[in-house]
């Protein structure tokens, strides 16, 4: 056999090798799939892209994002503080969903209950995102959440009528202040998280909750926590911070495992008996 020929033989085997070993790394099994327990925690944790930075904003708001903002485009989460604090009062919640990928902007309002401070903070993200500078091409518009605790949380469901938003989380809204508007519950652009705390007597889930929850045209997930006050949330977000960041992570990332903490036969939530679950 001719050296030439051997050459080519060879070239041919090196090349069925390797479309064999492509091929089983495409076909490869997923990973173990986590437990509930696991799972939960998995939100909780902090994540892949650890390492966050704070910018200012302007005077009205602040930008909570991972350090490395090389890599793709980020979701964009708008937050709303409660009644007469900052964003430095939940800033380790914040500061957790920049470590997940996301971009929060935060609204520097005490008094966010109509929205229209958080939506400031929107438009602001979205020139950013357009104009040179370090979050130019990095910002995903078409994925963009909102959120706030008490009234922050009422300015949640204000902002939650703009098209441009996909899903709001609604933290114990306080929803009978002169700042909200009842009717906003019934044209939201997107499903809605619902938070309530059982023992919460500033915004009691009877009064406060349960109206938005009956009354919204969207899907809605209500989560009640056993035990939990009107503080509970406070600074890292509590025992609600694995469902926020999990119900974020399913909406704005696509992700499906994040889908099993809200639905499904093995549904997470649904058999934690700290939890109370209403979904329509």
């Amino acid at each position: 056999m001719s050296k030439s020929r051997c050459e080519r033989i060879a070239q041919h085997v090196f090349l069925l090798v390797l479309s064999v070993l492509l091929l089983s790394a495409c076909t490869a099994t997923p990973g173990p799939r986590l437990d509930n327990q696991s799972l939960h925690q998995s939100y909780f944790d902090i994540g892949s892209r650890a390492g966050v930075d704070i910018t200012r904003g302007g005077p009205h708001c602040r930008i909570f994002h991972p350090i490395n903002m090389d890599y793709g485009r980020h979701p964009i989460i708008i937050w709303g503080n409660g009644t007469g604090t900052s964003p430095a009062s939940y800033r380790d919640l914040l500061e957790h969903w920049a470590s997940h990928g996301f971009v929060v902007v935060a609204a520097m309002s005490p008094n966010p209950g109509t929205g229209r401070e958080m939506s400031r903070c929107l438009d602001f993200a979205l020139n950013l995102n357009s104009e040179p500078g370090p979050f130019q091409g990095r910002l995903d518009p078409a994925h963009i959440g909102v959120a706030g605790h008490s009234q922050g949380g009422a300015g949640a469901i204000m902002l939650g009528r703009d098209l441009r938003i996909t899903t709001v989380v609604a933290l114990q809204p306080y929803i009978q202040g002169v700042r909200f508007n009842p009717t906003a519950v019934r044209g939201q652009s997107g499903p809605m998280l619902l938070l309530s705390g059982a023992d919460d007597v500033t915004a009691p889930p009877d009064t406060h909750q349960q109206p938005v929850y009956y009354n919204t045209d969207v899907p809605v997930t209500w989560l009640t926590l056993r035990g939990a006050t009107h503080l509970a949330p406070m600074f890292t977000g509590g025992s609600y911070r694995g469902a926020m960041t999990a119900w974020f992570r399913m909406h704005l990332r696509g992700d499906e495992e994040a889908a099993r903490m809200f639905e499904g036969e093995d549904c997470v939530i649904c058999g934690d008996e700290r939890w109370t679950i209403r979904a329509k």
